[in-house]
């Protein structure tokens, strides 16, 4: 038993030896025999054999004169079309990044189908080791957006996939919070599917009011795809969209916002990117005024509020009295009832 373990451990170490062999072939651009021994703390006649073993495999090396009668081995990219990339752990995750993200159409996609296949290809090539290794990886990260996936209402994604590739015209009964959640009827042509705060959501061109609205999944009460195929609506930018919404609501017109933090919330105002135009100037207190443009909603409101008395608004006029209708609610609302 005890034996049957070391040969075991013995060719794990040699698989894992070979990939990483493989990499530095690649990375490095040509090794000798002794740079090699030398590198993985072995002989010339191992490394010798993991060579050969790699050109018995069909992986395609090329020799070349080295430095006295020594010979560089290289790996032939033109050939192999860059096969290293399959084995290494980022693209595996990459990969397996997609396919999570693509679980609200995982059992009636071909393509997720032929995803998961590349998956158990990959997992099959690296072996036993590394597909544990890999796992591991895996269990390092946690993604509290899958959950707005998997608990995607399927009737209606599944149509919206189809109809955003297709650039079919939808009609769609939506409930907004907005009316009270009153039921109403439109045309839209969808545009791209994404996540915020943990929910589903629709950039949808409007052709009635020529507008781009942002629609929440859960608040389509029904959809139908029609046959009409719609163009493009000329300027849709989605990333362009996100710059100018501090959260999903896009508005005509940014405005410019000031905020100073004290010296307290600087290091977490500093840690992060708020928005994409933002910009931060210390402060000889010990704050930091960040800066940034993009259209006034309540999501800026509620995020300032947040910050209590660690922020003083500069600008706009507009938030600033909004803050102090707030606090005036809340003085009404407190006082005299906290002991």
């Amino acid at each position: 038993m005890a034996a049957n373990k070391k040969r075991a451990a013995s060719r794990n170490d040699q698989v894992v030896r070979i990939l990483h062999l493989l990499r530095d072939l690649e990375r490095l651009g040509g090794c000798d025999l002794y740079e090699l021994a030398t590198h993985y703390g072995t002989t010339t006649r191992t490394i010798r054999r993991d060579l050969e073993a790699l050109e018995e495999a069909g992986i395609p090396l090329k020799k070349e004169p080295g430095e006295g009668s020594k010979v560089r081995w290289s790996l032939d990219t033109q050939a192999t079309g860059r096969i290293t990339s399959l084995i290494e752990t980022t693209h595996f995750m990459a990969l397996r990044l997609a396919m999570n993200e693509g679980l609200a159409v995982k059992r009636q996609s071909l393509l997720f189908a032929s995803l998961e296949d590349l998956s158990d290809r990959i997992e099959l090539a690296i072996g036993k080791q590394g597909r544990a290794q890999l796992m591991a990886i895996d269990n390092c990260f946690f993604s509290w957006d899958k959950f707005a996936w998997r608990n995607a209402p399927l009737d209606v994604v599944l149509p919206l996939v189809d109809a955003i590739t297709e650039r079919r015209r939808c009609e769609v009964t939506y409930r907004a919070p907005s009316s009270g959640n009153k039921t109403n009827s439109f045309s839209i042509l969808p545009l791209r599917l994404f996540v915020h705060h943990g929910a589903l959501y629709l950039h949808a061109w409007q052709p009635k009011h020529q507008s781009v609205l942002p629609l929440n999944l859960h608040r389509l009460i029904a959809l139908k795809m029609t046959d009409e195929v719609l163009s493009m609506p000329a300027g849709y930018d989605a990333a362009q969209l996100e710059a100018t919404a501090f959260g999903i609501f896009i508005g005509p017109k940014p405005e410019a916002f000031e905020l100073r933090f004290d010296a307290f919330s600087r290091p977490y105002i500093e840690e992060r990117q708020w928005h994409p135009t933002q910009k931060l100037e210390p402060q000889p207190d010990g704050g930091v005024v960040l800066s940034f443009e993009c259209a006034p909603s309540y999501e800026v409101t509620n995020w300032v509020a947040g910050w209590r008395d660690h922020v003083q608004v500069l600008k706009p006029e507009k938030l600033r009295a909004e803050l102090l209708t707030y606090g005036a609610w809340l003085l009404t609302e407190y006082a005299g009832t906290v002991r």
